[in-house]
């Protein structure tokens, strides 16, 4: 009889370890388990600079209404990848993630380089997006000086910065920059981002692993200057109230003469996932690469139906050009994924609806 753990156990299977590494594993495994253990007293002193945590905190807290009597969902029977095990092993565990009004605060999920201190601040989000908030601390803020935001209040600067939570087989987002309190010499990072797992599990409860080299400044000509280099790296649990909204699902609609079945819709405080089933098949897409005109349209005939929130201001959010995942069935038809973040955090009551193709999905339904 066949396991799910079969090809877990195949793969651990084939590690092997010099005896030296044996002590290094063995001595962290100790190490780690003795820091699993241990509880903070609700009372206890965390050395965290409260001020911009309520800041970071605040921002995402305001937007979880939507889900508010939930409780914090694990990812239950998800195996992690036997690489990111042994990164935790001879890495340190993630730091933990407790809970400030339904956002995940992680602790100690902090790394400092070249005059910088990068830390975790606050996540919130669903079942497959989310918005982290980063506090970036320069311990000269005279480097900061001259940066101003824009209009719409993000700094101009970019990061180089990558990002990979365990269990997960594609996805993406945005980020920005942010100034929550000028003067201090700290300013915020923040990623909002879409993921699809493998089994569908969702990623509440797994280990977000966060990489940043460097900072640059843009000016108005486009051009830039590094604003700082180094190496931060941080891993902290995903740990986070999902603010997941079920809609009802099952509408039929169609794209480009195909017919289509409204699978699975779900929207959040931060993001919106649509699932469904196009009678179409992409088929044969040529030589990889680049996409001729013929094999993007074959491929914009299932993964293109159009998806769009309406928010209560009258505004929307166009979700068509999504992360997008598409499986080909044995019966000819495509189920396709779409799964996007917003370009802002919202509040139940700023939902109204979601249209797919041309069904609109009231939220006030679910």
């Amino acid at each position: 009889m066949t396991s799910p753990l079969d090809p877990y156990k195949a793969s651990l299977d084939k590690l092997e370890f010099d005896d030296e590494a044996k002590a290094r594993m063995a001595s962290n495994l100790r190490a780690a388990a003795a820091t699993r253990i241990v509880e903070f007293p609700k009372n206890a002193a965390v050395r965290r600079p409260k001020r911009r945590l309520a800041l970071a905190a605040a921002c995402l807290a305001a937007a979880l209404a939507i889900g508010g009597g939930g409780g914090v969902a694990v990812a239950a029977g998800v195996l992690p990848n036997p690489a990111d095990v042994l990164s935790d092993v001879f890495g340190g565990a993630p730091a933990q993630t407790e809970l400030l009004n339904e956002v995940g605060r992680p602790i100690g999920a902090s790394a400092t380089s070249n005059g910088v201190t990068v830390t975790a601040e606050a996540v919130a989000g669903d079942r497959s997006n989310f918005t982290v908030v980063y506090d970036v601390e320069f311990d000269d803020p005279s480097v900061l000086e001259g940066i101003e935001p824009g209009e719409d209040g993000t700094l101009p600067l970019v990061a180089d910065a990558t990002r990979h939570v365990d269990g997960v087989s594609g996805g993406g987002g945005g980020s920005w920059f942010y100034d929550a309190d000028p003067g201090d010499g700290t300013i915020q990072y923040a990623e909002t981002m879409g993921f699809t797992t493998w089994n569908g599990a969702g990623i509440v409860g797994r280990t977000m692993r966060f990489w940043m080299s460097e900072i640059r400044a843009y000016d108005a000509e486009g051009g830039y200057t590094t604003l700082v280099t180094g190496n931060w790296s941080l891993k902290f649990e995903m740990n986070y109230v999902d603010t997941t909204v079920d809609l009802p699902a099952g509408q039929e609609t169609a794209w480009q003469g195909a017919g289509v079945t409204v699978d699975a819709v779900a929207v959040s405080s931060v993001g919106v996932t649509v699932d469904y089933t196009i009678d179409r098949q992409v088929g044969d897409l040529g030589p990889s690469g680049k996409l001729s005109d013929e094999a993007r349209a074959k491929q914009e005939a299932v993964t293109g139906l159009p998806v769009a929130v309406t928010f209560a201001d009258g505004t929307t959010f166009d979700a068509t050009n999504a992360n997008t995942h598409s499986q080909e069935q044995g019966d000819g038809t495509s189920a396709v994924t779409k799964t996007a973040t917003y370009d802002r955090i919202v509040a139940a009551s700023d939902i109204v609806s979601v249209t797919v193709g041309d069904v609109e999905i009231p939220v006030s339904a679910a």
